[in-house]
């Protein structure tokens, strides 16, 4: 992709605040990059693949410029869009695109297009129908197999018996398929009953009080899925607090570094754990191919592994955080 500031560098008169310390204006060498993520959550994903793309993009020797921007949650479409329009303006090359939802995403993705910016969307596997919205690759774990995996290891453990609530996130593509993915396994078993919980929009605090009136409301239950790592650890919290960490399993999604900190503290019981490093390789690998004039892939999908408080996963994680930790000590 050609590099655009030929076409907006006399527009771009003021300085940038860009991340890692870089200067204010690179050289038109320089890959301009923004990280744009859907929201503040305590999960430590969105940072890991941060740092995995720019690891990668070092280890390639490849030199940019960062502007990490995120919303103040996943509901904010609108302040999302107000961040893709602020970064066209400053005049980026290349877009990795957290979206805040997969139709939301819509009217900046247009607008994306037509500046000639190169987009990642990630955390959505299905390309836009609408061309002229269409990024150049999507990046994301399948949401339906992690929930697939995660009903699988829940049947697994309550031996097909039991009672079983599932927390949501923001309503949507992620939260509906991470749902769904984990109700199509566990509907399979007749002798396990089922409740729907609220939608806590990913939020961490709103999950630790749905679960504390969940245990309430439903005091016999056996198991709590919570659909994101803010989820289940707010989840994971409320138990704990409650003096049923023993009695009552916890789940969240994405096996990240505080999920795995909980379970080793015994107040999380498991996690369908993603090699999130390798999707912010991917995210560097299509900037750098997009910079080449090289096509990519419309799709990029990587591997979940189920873990639990018992597993031995140390080597697995080194392998997913292998990026990632260096710069973030942890």
């Amino acid at each position: 992709m050609l590099n655009r500031r030929t076409l907006l560098g006399a527009t771009m008169g003021v300085a940038l605040c860009l991340t890692g310390g870089t200067a204010a204006f690179a050289a038109e060498d320089k890959m301009q990059i923004a990280y744009l993520s859907p929201s503040f959550d305590i999960s430590d994903a969105w940072e890991r693949v941060y740092w995995a793309m720019r690891g990668r993009l070092d280890e390639k020797g490849v030199e940019y410029d960062v502007i990490q921007l995120a919303v103040q949650d996943a509901t904010d479409h609108a302040g999302q869009l107000a961040q893709v329009e602020s970064v066209i303006e400053r005049g980026v090359d290349y877009v990795m695109l957290g979206a805040t939802e997969y139709e939301s995403a819509i009217p900046g993705l247009r607008k994306l297009k037509a500046a000639g910016v190169g987009v990642v969307v990630y955390n959505f596997l299905e390309p836009h129908e609408d061309e002229q919205a269409r990024a150049a690759q999507y990046i994301a774990f399948d949401h339906y197999e992690g929930g697939r995996i995660a009903g699988e290891w829940a049947v697994g453990r309550l031996g097909g018996k039991g009672k079983v609530a599932v927390l949501q996130g923001v309503p949507g593509v992620v939260s509906d398929k991470r749902m769904n993915g984990f109700l199509d396994v566990v509907k399979k078993s007749p002798d396990i009953e089922i409740v729907i919980g609220v939608h806590t929009d990913f939020d961490r605090v709103k999950a630790f009080d749905a679960t504390n009136n969940l245990i309430v409301a439903e005091p016999d239950l056996d198991l709590i899925y919570g659909v994101s790592t803010g989820v289940g650890l707010g989840i994971g919290q409320a138990l704990k607090g409650a003096g049923l960490s023993d009695k009552v399993l916890s789940m969240g999604f994405g096996g990240t570094g505080d999920e795995i900190t909980a379970m080793k503290e015994g107040w999380l019981s498991a996690s369908p754990l993603r090699m999130i490093d390798d999707s912010g390789v991917a995210v560097a690998d299509a900037f750098i191919a997009l910079s080449k004039g090289e096509k990519v892939e419309p799709v990029w999908s990587g591997p979940f592994t189920m873990i639990d408080w018992e597993s031995d996963a140390d080597e697995l994680i080194a392998k997913a955080n292998r990026y990632s930790r260096p710069a973030m000590g942890r």
